[in-house]
């Protein structure tokens, strides 16, 4: 996956954007910022890191390598910046067979607490990245940011690097269409061809490659970056993850004349979901479909996700409308 523009250009939005907000001056800020001013570092790891779905005791932990073959990945979590206080550690391997993203669900964590945690590919390191653990027992406050509807060629996701920066924020819960599925030509391609921010590839996404490079060219934003290293992620998807409004036996920009069976489609835009975003992996009985989850924060608040996309709806009558008048044509 090539960088979306020059490395330089990267490398000063990083640090203007760290100077700015303050990261510069925290210790874990500035490990951050020389990780992404390392040439290799920043290559390798080009993808960034990401924690989420936590529990009171764990949480997953997320990257990408850069593809070459089989790699082995060491993963380190630690209570502090400088990984003197070392947790765990372990041992892990980025394939082809997930498009070289690895997963690790670090267990036996205490609750409501915070932890750094790296990734290391020979001597290679990646970035490190800040999580915490849900929060136990009685609780006073609780800072969650809400994301959704990031499309890529409508501008740089600067809402991110506000996210990654406000100290009040202890999770980010992000409600759908991380993503969309529109080709370069499609909506926001005039913004996009202003600012640089072409979808990739230029096409709609369709097949299980295509959904891939387009979640490997979100995750290239410094904003998304920054967020992700900084919070744990908490998310669901909507629609555009896969396409515009689909339902139980097609979608509004599906066409199967021309892009194929959807059940196909549907099945490769969840399995690069699961791929490439920090969330655990289905438990065992249940298909990638069925995206329920419940998040207990103390006694303060709790929060049940619900998949309403791909397990139980029905057409709508627009839609419905709609491809029959196209069926006509």
């Amino acid at each position: 996956m090539h960088f979306p523009y020059p490395r330089r250009k990267f490398l000063k939005a990083a640090l203007t954007t760290g100077a700015a907000s303050g990261l510069l001056f925290s210790a874990w800020g500035s490990k951050v910022l020389a990780a992404l001013a390392d040439p290799e570092s920043s290559q390798l790891f080009s993808h960034g890191v990401a924690s989420g779905d936590p529990t009171h005791d764990s949480v997953l932990l997320w990257t990408r390598v850069l593809p070459s073959g089989s790699a082995t990945v060491d993963w380190e979590l630690a209570t502090d910046p400088d990984f003197t206080q070392m947790q765990q550690r372990g041992t892990t391997a980025a394939t082809a067979a997930r498009d070289h993203t690895v997963k690790v669900v670090v267990e036996d964590l205490q609750p409501g607490e915070t932890y750094y945690y790296r990734f290391r590919v020979g001597e290679v390191v990646s970035e490190p990245g800040r999580t915490r653990t849900l929060p136990a027992g009685p609780l006073a406050q609780l800072g969650i940011a809400i994301a959704s509807c990031s499309n890529y060629p409508f501008g740089f996701f600067n809402a991110y690097e506000i996210i990654a920066n406000d100290a009040d924020i202890d999770f980010v819960l992000h409600l759908g269409d991380y993503l969309y599925e529109y080709g370069a030509d499609g909506w926001g391609a005039a913004e996009g061809a202003a600012i640089g921010r072409a979808h990739a590839p230029a096409h709609e996404i369709v097949s299980l490659q295509d959904y891939r490079e387009r979640h490997a060219q979100y995750k290239t934003d410094l904003g998304s970056r920054l967020m992700h290293a900084a919070h744990p992620l908490i998310s669901t998807w909507d629609d555009h993850e896969s396409t515009n409004n689909p339902w139980l036996g097609g979608a509004q920009n599906h066409q199967p004349d021309t892009e194929g069976d959807w059940r196909t489609r549907r099945d490769a835009s969840l399995q690069a979901y699961f791929e490439w975003m920090p969330v655990r992996d289905p438990e065992p009985g249940l298909s990638r479909a069925e995206l329920w989850r419940h998040f207990s924060f103390g006694d303060l608040a709790s929060l049940t996700t619900l998949e309403t996309r791909h397990t139980g709806r029905k057409i709508g009558r627009a839609v419905q409308q709609e491809c029959r008048d196209r069926s006509r044509m």
